[in-house]
C-alpha cells in the first residue's frame, strides 16, 4: 500500500502522487520551480516522496536571485549556476541558497539547488538542455506554487503567467525527456485570476485526457513537516521576504480558514484560506503547452525584459480582438 507504511509501530501516511505509474523505475528526476521565487518550495513534498521511492531525484528554481555576478557554485553557463552552501557572498534575497542551507543544517545533506537566470525562452531553453544533458534525467516536474501556470494568456485576469509560460515553453522543447508534467498547488491563493477562466480551462485539459489527476498535503505527513520546516527556516534567514504562497499553503494543511495570517507580511489584506490550497493538481506538460496563447510568440525572445513586451503586445491584441467582436455600447 503505497498510500501508508509502519515505522516502528507508527502509521506514516505517504503522498499519493497520481503520476507514479508513468515514470519507470530507477528513472532520474528534476522538480522544478516554474514562476521563480519560493516555487521550488512547492516542490519538495514531491522530492521527498520520490526521494524515499528510490528515485535519483534533483531541484531547479527559474530564479529570482541575482545570479549573474555569482562566481562560486557549479556554473554550467552564465545563466545556469548550482547554488550549494559552499556559496559566501549573495543577496538577502536567497531563497535556492537558504533551502541548500536548510539540507546541511537539518539533515546533514549536501544538495545543490540549480538556479536558472530570469531570462527569455531561447536561453531557459538551452539551460534546461545542458542541466537535463548533465544530470542525465529522464523525468521533469514543473511546479507552480500557485495555479497561474493553467491560464492560457487571452484572460482579462491571467495573474502573473510570464516566467511560468517561458518555463513550459523550454520543458516543452526538451523532446529527449520522455515524462514531462506540470503540477499546480495552492489554488485560491492569488487573487489576481479570474477563476471562472481558471476552471473552464482545467476543464479543457480534463476533456483532452491531460488532466492526471491529485493529491493532498495533511498534518500527519513526514515530507509536510520537511517541507514546513524548509520553509519556516528560510523565512527565518530573509525575514523581510516571506512567501505569501508557502505560508497560506501551510495554514491551508494546518486547517486554517479565511482571513488567517501566518505572517505579518500579509497584514492589512484579507486572505481567503481554505483546503484546496493543499492540493496539487498534475498534467501533461505538453497539453498545458498546447492551450497556452502565448507559446509562440515568447518562444524566440532572449532577454524577460524582450519577453514582457512581447507578452504585453500579445496581450493587447488580445484586447482589441475581443473589443472588436463584442463592441461596448
Amino acid at each position: 500500500n503505497k498510500s501508508q507504511c509502519s515505522l516502528e509501530g507508527k502509521m506514516i501516511m505517504r503522498l499519493n502522487i497520481p503520476i507514479l505509474d508513468q515514470i519507470p523505475e530507477n528513472s532520474t528526476i528534476l522538480i522544478t520551480g516554474a514562476g521563480g521565487g519560493y516555487d521550488i518550495f512547492s516542490g519538495l513534498p514531491l522530492f521527498f516522496e520520490l526521494e524515499d521511492l528510490g528515485y535519483d531525484v534533483h531541484l531547479a528554481n527559474f530564479s529570482f536571485s541575482d545570479i549573474v555576478g555569482l562566481y562560486e557554485g557549479e556554473q554550467l553557463s552564465d545563466t545556469l549556476v548550482g547554488v550549494s552552501i559552499d556559496i559566501e557572498n549573495y543577496e538577502n534575497y536567497f531563497p535556492e541558497y537558504y533551502l541548500a542551507e536548510w539540507f546541511f543544517a537539518e539533515r546533514n545533506e549536501f544538495v545543490t539547488i540549480w538556479c536558472f537566470e530570469k531570462t527569455g525562452a531561447r536561453p531557459l531553453m538551452q539551460n534546461y538542455r545542458l542541466l537535463t544533458k548533465h544530470l542525465g534525467v529522464d523525468c521533469i516536474i514543473l511546479v507552480d506554487g500557485g495555479v497561474d501556470s493553467l491560464m492560457r494568456g487571452d484572460e482579462q485576469n491571467a495573474g502573473t503567467l510570464l516566467e511560468d509560460t517561458l518555463s513550459i515553453i523550454a520543458v516543452n522543447e526538451m523532446n529527449n525527456i520522455p515524462f514531462r508534467f506540470l503540477t499546480c498547488i495552492g489554488i485560491g491563493i492569488e487573487y489576481e485570476i479570474d477563476y471562472a477562466h481558471l476552471f473552464e480551462n482545467i476543464s479543457a485539459l480534463v476533456k483532452s485526457s491531460s488532466f492526471l489527476g491529485t493529491c493532498s498535503l495533511i498534518q500527519q505527513m513526514s515530507v509536510f513537516q520537511k517541507y514546513k520546516d524548509a520553509v519556516l527556516y528560510t523565512f527565518k534567514q530573509q525575514p523581510k521576504y516571506p512567501s505569501v504562497i508557502c505560508s497560506s499553503l501551510i495554514s491551508s494543511v494546518h486547517g486554517e480558514y479565511g482571513d488567517y495570517h501566518l505572517t505579518t507580511r500579509t497584514k492589512g489584506s484579507e486572505l481567503r484560506i481554505s483546503s484546496l490550497m493543499s492540493m496539487y493538481w498534475f498534467f501533461d506538460l505538453q497539453a498545458v503547452a498546447q492551450h497556452n496563447h502565448l507559446i509562440q510568440d515568447l518562444k524566440s525572445t532572449y532577454t524577460i525584459e524582450g519577453a514582457w513586451t512581447k507578452m504585453k503586445q500579445v496581450k493587447t491584441t488580445f484586447t482589441d480582438r475581443a473589443t472588436a467582436i463584442n463592441p461596448l455600447p
